[in-house]
Formats: C-alpha cells, structure tokens, sequence
C-alpha cells in the first residue's frame, strides 16, 4: 500500500483549478505514511512495544483525518456560565424552540441543531453546516481542516510570562495574549482533543456506539505502550515471566509471534483507512479540481486489508469468526444456531467487541471446539 500511495501521485489529474487544501491534505498524508514506514522498522528490528505506541499515533491522525476529509458541521459555543442551572436549562429550550420554528418557516437551513454543550458547564452548542467555498458555495470545507492548521500546543498551554522575553509585555496585551490562550484551549478541547473528536464524529454521522466503543478499546490498548504502564511491553513476550537482575535492552527473550502479527495488523488497517479516506475526497472532487482520480490499484488494496485479514476487529469490518463462534458458545440458543445457519450466520449487531486485544487475537489464531457450536479453524498457524 505504501509503494502504490508513492505511484498514486503519478496517477491523478488535475483539472483546470488546483485545490490547496487538496495538496494539504496530500502533505498531512505524506507525513502519516512516513510515521507507517518507521512502525515497520520498528516491528523489523523486533520493536514490537514502540511499533505499538507509535501506531497510538496513527490512530490519532486517522480519526482526525475522516473528520478533515468527511467532516460537515461546524459547532459555535455560547458561554452561558453566569446563569444558574435552572436559568440555563430553560434558556437551552427556548433556543431550541427558536430554532424548531425557524425551521418550519424554511429559515436558518444550515443551522441544524442545538444542544447543552458536553464536558463544560452551562454551555449551548449551536450546531451549523460547515464552511464553504467562496469560489464553489457547494463545496463544503470541513473546519477541522482549519483547526488543525491553526493549533498551536505552545499558545494554548505555555503563559509567554513565565519565559524568556525580549520586552516587558503592556497590561492590555497580556490580557489580548490569555483571550487567546483561552481561545485556543476551547478550540482544541471541542475540536481536536480525543474525547472532541470522538464527538464530531459522531455528530457527522462518522462514527455510532458501537463504533466508539471499538475505538475506545484500540486507543486504550495502544496508550500503554506510549504511557508507563507496569508490564505492557512484558506482556508482549513469550516467556514474561522471566526475570533477571542483568542489565540489557529489553529482557533476552523474543516479542511473541503474535504480538508481531498484532503490530504488523494495526499499520495495515490504519494505513488503509487513512488511504480509504483521501481516495474518496479525491474520487468525489469537482472535475474542475480532479479531473481523474486514478485510485483503482488503491482501492483493490485497501480492500483487500478486511478480505485477507478478516480475523482482526479493527473500527468498521465485520465482527470476526471466532468472535461469532466465541458468542455462540456461551450465548446463543440451539434454537438460535439453528435459525442462523451455525455461528457464522449470528447477526452482526449481537455480537459484542472483545476489549482485550492482545489476547482476543492470540485466540482468534488458534483453534478451539464445542459440542454445540462444532470447531473453530483458525485462519493462520502461528
């Protein structure tokens, strides 16, 4: 995938315009792809624990990538904070009164929606189409594609007056300095901090329930290896309970086998859902900006990432076999199995995402049987 992303380049047209965010949005990719490329150098050299914490990362930017190339609302927040919670709760329904009626009149179309603002106190959420083009007013250009050129960690979380300075700020600019430092930390809290993304995903129809307890469970899993966490690397080796007082790199004994095929998994299904994502905004781009979009050697490999890897539940493939065999076995009624054709007929919807990772895979590689549900071949042999 990454040696035809590099050919991709070539395969594309452009039209009679070129786009700059499509070319930022190709930049922001680039860069991904090279942070792809050192987690397999990683898992190369036997690095299983880094590829891991670096694929965290990754994980990261993808999210925020869909919400970059996909995302259409855009969110004002109204600070109502002096009110009490009575006040602010009555003034929350007459907005959306307001707006309930505005709409039946056929007014304020791109204002959609108003809700209580989430992890702050006594904020409305006033929920809008996003911005668009002024040189196409049909396309819509999603606003994390701005925020996320204009965050900067420094403003938002380092006061200028606690380090070096050429000259004694003025009382009023200090002030202008934390307008925005406050700014900025509202900016990122709603816009591009993990639990800000996962609401925008959701309120663009990216992402449901169940989707955002599969993420939870993978940025959970992938933290421990970026974060201190006692014994996440340990875990990964086959004989972790082996110590000794000597000093060395790691411990003297190998990642698993299926700790690496974990790490090798997570750059193969984040790298085809972030190439998933800008072949579709490039496929759906006006003809006056792409004029061909040349992703058929793209596409049939990122389709290939859930057909030739079925066993791994990433964010959007199918529950797995063993999952379905897995939730038959201590679940599913003979009647039921018998409805459903055997464990691979079960409905997607009934079966429910294993939180913990490392293991989940290590059983989903192996074989196992039942009386009722019969045998479960794994998909590889480790």
């Amino acid at each position: 995938m990454l040696d035809e992303y590099v050919a991709w380049g070539g395969k594309r047209t452009i039209g009679e315009v070129q786009f700059g965010a499509y070319d930022d949005l190709i930049d922001f990719l680039n860069f991904r792809m090279e942070t792809a490329e050192s987690c397999l150098m990683l898992i190369e050299n036997d690095k299983i624990a880094d590829s891991l914490g670096l694929s965290r990362s990754l994980l990261e930017h993808y999210l925020l990538f869909m919400l970059m190339c996909r995302g259409r609302k855009l969110i004002k927040i109204q600070d109502l904070s002096a009110l009490t919670e009575g006040q602010f709760k009555a003034r929350l329904k007459e907005e959306q009164e307001k707006l309930r009626d505005l709409h039946q009149e056929g007014k304020a179309q791109h204002r959609v929606e108003v809700r209580r603002a989430p992890r702050v106190s006594r904020r409305i959420m006033h929920v809008y189409e996003g911005l668009r083009s002024e040189e196409d007013p049909e396309l819509i250009i999603p606003v994390h594609y701005f925020q996320f050129q204009q965050f900067r960690p420094e403003q938002m979380r380092l006061d200028e007056g606690d380090y070096f300075e050429y000259y004694e700020r003025e009382p009023e600019t200090k002030k202008i300095l934390k307008g925005h430092r406050d700014e900025a930390a509202l900016n990122y809290k709603f816009y591009l901090s993990y639990d800000g993304l996962l609401e925008c995903l959701e309120l663009n129809g990216l992402i449901d329930e169940a989707v955002i307890a599969r993420i939870e469970a993978h940025y959970t899993f992938l933290g421990k290896f970026l974060h201190p966490t006692h014994n996440a690397a340990r875990d990964l080796h086959d004989r972790n309970n082996w110590y000794s007082n000597r000093t060395g790199i790691g411990i003297e004994h190998p990642y698993s086998k299926v700790s690496v095929l974990l790490a090798s998994l997570y750059v193969c299904y984040l790298v085809g859902g972030l190439l998933d994502e800008i072949a579709g905004l490039i496929e759906s781009a006006p003809s006056k900006y792409i004029s061909s979009a040349g992703t058929e050697e793209l596409r049939l490999l990122t389709g290939d990432v859930p057909e030739k890897f079925p066993y791994f539940w990433f964010l959007f493939n199918d529950p797995p076999l063993w999952d379905r065999f897995n939730y038959c076995v201590h679940h599913a009624t003979d009647e039921e199995l018998q409805e459903w054709g055997g464990c691979a007929g079960v409905p997607n919807e009934r079966v429910p995402f294993d939180q913990y990772i490392y293991s989940h895979l290590e059983r989903a590689v192996s074989g196992a049987g039942n009386v009722r549900c019969g045998e479960y071949r794994p998909p590889i042999i480790t």
